[in-house]
């Protein structure tokens, strides 16, 4: 992946302008509100680094950089006021969850259930953390009580947010990550699945999984209703600051129609030549899984946001 295209995402420029965003309805000094914008570019530019290095899309050296960019960012958020300790907080979440991410890398081809148990959307939230900073320092700045209902909204919504697009960016790179030996999300919840049907069962391959999400047409449609929900979600959340906050509907219902666009289809799977053709070991699939309760009622149950 080249640097440019890594640096110059769609999420950057969301986060980027956030603040801006925020800024009518808690009104910020211009300086100020610059300040935070460019301290929430230099965070999100180190975050995309980080996941680029470990996906093995960047070379090494770029964790230098990555490691710089946040260190930038932190001492930006810190010289504007922002607590030390809330800082420390949100990056201890993300490496926690960073390190979990790496422990579920597949061995020789398998996952064991214990490595995949833990790629909740949970842990997708903490592997994201960082990404609140932006609303915590500018409500922070405008001076709002902690009581202020503000606080819960606007971290609900963008928990809502993060998860809709990690569901629909592992959909988009579940091929790739398949090959790789990377888990997500969407592969933990294909491979809870998997298992709830067949309890015997204990390590799983990557063309397993594939099978099973290219063959059960049922299961796809769950998960697009999950992506669906997670959108509505988001958007009831913001429903009492929707005409005070217009761009940030707006960014809900582009996700929801980016998500209505990817699950429309399955996407096919290119495995490497060194892997057996994925037909010889999928498996079965249990016509019965359409019957089963609603996927995602179960899978916030533990972890709801």
């Amino acid at each position: 992946m080249p640097a440019r295209q890594a640096l110059d995402g769609e999420l950057h420029r969301l986060l980027t302008l956030w603040p801006y965003w925020l800024a009518p309805h808690w009104p910020l000094p211009a300086p100020i509100l610059c300040r935070a914008a460019l301290a929430t570019l230099c965070g999100s530019w180190a975050a995309t680094l980080r996941d680029a290095c470990l996906d093995g899309e960047m070379p090494a050296y770029t964790g230098r950089l990555a490691h710089a960019l946040g260190r930038r960012s932190w001492r930006m958020f810190l010289r504007l006021g922002i607590s030390h300790y809330l800082l420390h907080s949100l990056e201890h979440r993300m490496v926690a969850a960073y390190r979990r991410e790496l422990a579920a890398r597949a061995v020789d081809g398998q996952w064991q259930p214990w490595q995949l148990q833990a790629l909740t959307a949970q842990w997708v939230c903490d592997r994201a953390a960082g990404w609140h900073v932006t609303q915590i320092a500018h409500l922070t700045l405008a001076g709002l009580p902690p009581d202020d209902p503000a606080w819960h909204t606007l971290a609900g919504v963008l928990n809502w947010l993060i998860l809709a697009r990690q569901l629909r960016d592992d959909a988009l790179d579940l091929a790739a990550d398949l090959n790789a030996g990377r888990a997500g999300w969407l592969i933990h919840l294909i491979a809870e699945v998997i298992w709830r049907e067949d309890r015997n069962m204990r390590s799983l391959d990557q063309q397993r999984i594939a099978g099973r999400w290219l063959l059960d047409g049922g299961l796809g449609q769950r998960i697009a209703k999950l992506h669906a929900r997670l959108c509505a979600n988001a958007a009831n959340t913001i429903a009492t600051y929707t005409n005070d906050l217009p761009r940030l509907r707006d960014v809900i219902v582009a996700e929801q129609q980016a998500g209505q666009a990817v699950f429309a289809s399955v996407p096919s799977f290119a495995f490497s030549a060194t892997r057996a053709p994925l037909c010889d070991s999928f498996g079965a699939i249990n016509a019965g899984v359409e019957g089963n309760a609603s996927l995602s009622q179960r899978l916030f149950t533990p972890d709801q946001h």
